[in-house]
């Protein structure tokens, strides 16, 4: 499921300024220092969406970019009409909160050749060039590596520890093969709202200002078993260019942060992808990382698969890919383990019967209140596969 993920690098590359594949890219004297100009892009539109054969594992992100108070971010495009073809077989994605997903129990078979089409609530269409799904590559085995110093975090100015994944497979050595890599980490939440400087009255948060012992926030629990869901934050592929056929032991395929010390399940999908998707995503990862040096070659244009069929001169951002999936996963429990984690965890206040603090206080009839865990791209109700059964606390089936 690396759509997300891929909308989140193109907002870290904008964020830098390198507006992608409009941008030109000129060299001067390395003694003559030149002031950079940079243009703020607002409306962009980013579509990212995979086929993949792990079942569910299919949807489409259509999101735009925006300029919040000088802040550059993505905003889901609602309203959309998405579709996956092949052929004459057309499947309808269903609109969410964050994305468009596929039905549940849909996936792409080997061999297939499959297609997007978006169309836009102005009526604007995209679609992709087809794309065929590769054999799939089974992982075999898992493994974690924990590390107090696993990278150095420039905004925290520390070292940050956390866990490497380590995967093991056996390549095959028929054919090339490529292979993109994403993770799905699962972590139990108890609140599913926080209202900051207010209160939630009728779904919304209303501000408690004028309230002299309002508390600074409120935590609304979870109605049902929740889990937040994070993604991999760095591109992950490797090809087979000088192991095929050999057995993979061990590869690094992802790095888990210490977020927080709650219990935490890593679901780890390696995704056999065509030479094309690579090379695509291989100058994303070079972009976002962009540490091949001085005197390291310009980046190659950033290109997808996409394109606007009434106006081919339209460049379109992002990309629609095919994959045969395999996953693995794992279960880490961290709350025993030393290093200083990432998050700053905020402490539940729950409102009390009837407190006085608070504009319209809580009835008998009202306390207290739930919140709904909607299911989408960062949250879900479903008990994720292989989480364990834990002996003393309730579990949802």
């Amino acid at each position: 499921m690396f759509c997300l993920f891929v909308d989140l690098i193109l907002l870290k590359l904008i964020k830098r300024n390198f507006l992608l594949l409009f941008i030109g890219f000129y060299l001067s004297s390395c003694i003559d220092p030149v002031t950079p100009e940079f243009k703020i892009l607002e409306d962009l539109i980013l579509i990212n969406g995979i086929a993949s054969s792990i079942e569910g594992a299919s949807y489409v992100t259509v999101n735009e970019s925006v300029v919040d108070y000088g802040t550059y971010k993505t905003k889901f495009l609602p309203g959309c009409i998405v579709k996956i073809i092949n052929n004459d077989r057309v499947i309808d994605l269903i609109e969410t909160y964050d994305a468009y997903f596929v039905p549940k129990d849909f996936k792409v078979s080997e061999g297939e050749t499959w297609e997007l089409k978006v169309q836009l609530p102005d009526g604007t269409e995209y679609r992709s060039s087809p794309e065929t799904i590769q054999e799939k590559v089974d992982v075999s085995s898992i493994n974690s590596d924990y590390d107090l110093e696993l990278y150095f975090d420039e905004s925290l100015s520390r070292y940050v520890p956390g866990h490497r994944i380590l995967i093991s497979f056996q390549e095959p050595g028929d054919k090339e093969n490529f292979y993109y890599y994403q993770y799905k980490s699962y972590e139990r939440i108890v609140n599913c709202l926080t209202c900051y400087n207010g209160v939630l009255r009728n779904g919304e948060c209303i501000s408690t200002s004028g309230y002299r012992w309002a508390r600074p926030y409120y935590t609304y629990l979870c109605d049902s078993p929740c889990w937040r869901i994070r993604f991999n934050e760095k591109v992950e592929l490797f090809s087979d260019l000088f192991t095929n056929g050999k057995m993979i032991n061990n590869l690094i395929v992802g790095e888990v942060p210490l977020y927080t010390k709650q219990d935490i399940l890593i679901d780890v999908q390696q995704y056999s992808i065509s030479e094309e998707a690579y090379k695509y995503y291989k100058i994303l990862k070079d972009l976002l990382e962009n540490n091949s040096g001085l005197n390291a070659p310009l980046p190659s244009p950033l290109i997808g698969n996409l394109y606007n069929p009434n106006d081919r001169d339209e460049n379109v951002l992002g990309r629609f890919t095919v994959a045969s999936g395999s996953s693995k996963s794992i279960f880490i429990p961290r709350s025993q383990l030393d290093g200083r984690f990432i998050e700053d965890s905020e402490r539940s206040q729950w409102e009390g019967y009837g407190d006085p603090h608070v504009p319209m206080p809580l009835g008998p009839d009202d306390y207290p209140i739930y919140v709904s865990c909607d299911e989408g791209l960062y949250r879900t109700n479903f008990k994720p596969e292989n989480w364990p059964i834990i002996i003393g606390k309730s579990e949802n089936k």
